[in-house]
């Protein structure tokens, strides 16, 4: 019985989170792709640990299901790993993309902490089109970002910030794949 009411309890402060999205953040984020598919424009998309294996599903969702050339730069593991001990891990991510970019193309940083060096770098290369999703401290950094979109989570549980980062990828997948 105590699981069951953790589990309901973790579920019902997911809910609440989910309520709280800014959906017109997400109504932009949804543009702003709109254009990258019309154009012809990469999508670049970079997080560390559970943000980055969101990066990899919203780079799988955007291509097979939207139609959207992307590509999660935390999958090129040996580039970034060269890049990082090379250059320094705060150039692992921004490095390879700035071999990759062309005028136009889009910048996804997922970052719980809205500090990850390596993710704010990117945002110092690519000035825009960029979306964001963060967590729920509107002073880190990427919260200062020029972003076209940004989507924040109102819990300071980074569990739920997770699972919100996901729940918008695929909703914004979704509404996109209507249209191929």
């Amino acid at each position: 019985m105590k699981n069951n009411h953790k589990s309901r309890l973790y579920m019902s402060k997911v809910m609440v989170s989910i309520s709280h999205i800014n959906f017109e953040q997400i109504e932009s984020a949804i543009e702003i792709l709109r254009d990258a598919r019309k154009t012809n424009s990469t999508v670049f998309i970079v997080g560390n640990g559970g943000s980055a294996a969101t990066a990899s599903h919203f780079a799988n969702d955007l291509l097979k299901m939207c139609g959207i050339r992307a590509l999660s730069i935390p999958d090129m593991t040996s580039v970034v790993l060269a890049y990082g001990n090379d250059e320094g891990w705060k150039y692992q991510f921004v490095d390879p993309i700035s071999k990759l970019y062309n005028s136009g193309d889009v910048l996804v940083a997922i970052s719980c902490s809205g500090n990850s060096e390596n993710v704010v770098s990117c945002t110092e290369f690519i000035k825009e089109p960029i979306i964001v999703m963060t967590g729920n401290d509107d002073k880190c950094k990427l919260a200062k970002v020029n972003a076209g979109a940004i989507i924040y989570t109102d819990s300071d549980d980074i569990t739920i910030q997770e699972s919100l980062h996901s729940v918008v990828c695929h909703t914004i997948a979704r509404i996109l794949s209507y249209e191929v």
